[in-house]
C-alpha cells in the first residue's frame, strides 16, 4: 500500500510541476500582454478637430490632389484614404465619407471644425463640398475660383452619405 501512495505522490507531483510551468507561462504572457497594452495606450493617436482654417491649410499643404488618378488603380478612395491618413499623422482628426449614387459613388472627406461644424472636401481637388442627399454631386461642388464643373454623364444623384470617423 505504501508503493501506491508513493507512486500516486509522485504523478500528483509531476502534475503539480507541469500546472506550475503553465501557470508561470501564463503569467509571463500576461505580463507581455500588459505591457504591449500600455504602449499601444501611450503611443495612441491623440486627434483634434480643427478650425476651419486649419483644415483648409492642412488640404493646401497636403499634396495628395497633386497624385494622379489611375483608373480601376488610383480612385478617389486612394485619394480619400491618403488625406485621411495623413491628417491624422499630423494629430487632426479626418472622416473618410462615402457619397452613394443610384448606381456607382464617391469618397471624400470631412473635418468636424470647431467653428464651422461638418465640412467636407473633394480630395482629388481639395474643393469643399456641401453634400445633400437628393441633388446632384457635381451641383454640391465648390470650384476654385476659374475653375467649374459640368454635369457628368452618369446619374451623380446623391442617395446616400455614410461618414467614417
Amino acid at each position: 500500500e505504501l508503493g501506491y501512495i508513493y507512486d500516486y505522490l509522485t504523478e500528483v507531483e509531476t502534475e503539480l510541476k507541469s500546472t506550475n510551468e503553465e501557470l508561470s507561462a501564463a503569467r509571463e504572457e500576461l505580463t507581455e500582454t500588459r505591457e504591449r497594452l500600455s504602449t499601444i495606450k501611450s503611443e495612441r493617436l491623440r486627434l483634434y478637430n480643427p478650425t476651419l482654417k486649419e483644415a483648409i491649410r492642412f488640404l493646401e499643404e497636403d499634396k495628395t490632389d497633386s497624385n494622379p488618378y489611375i483608373e480601376d488603380e488610383y480612385v478617389c478612395s486612394h485619394f480619400t484614404a491618403d488625406v485621411n491618413n495623413n491628417a491624422e499623422k499630423m494629430g487632426i482628426r479626418c472622416a473618410f465619407v462615402d457619397v452613394r449614387f443610384p448606381a456607382s459613388g464617391h469618397a471624400i472627406v470631412a473635418f468636424d471644425t470647431v467653428d464651422e461644424g461638418i465640412v467636407f472636401f473633394d480630395p482629388i481637388t481639395d474643393d469643399r463640398v456641401r453634400p445633400i442627399i437628393g441633388r446632384e454631386y457635381w451641383k454640391c461642388v465648390e470650384p476654385k475660383p476659374g475653375y467649374y464643373y459640368e454635369k457628368p454623364t452618369f446619374d451623380d444623384t446623391i442617395t446616400d452619405i455614410v461618414i467614417v470617423w
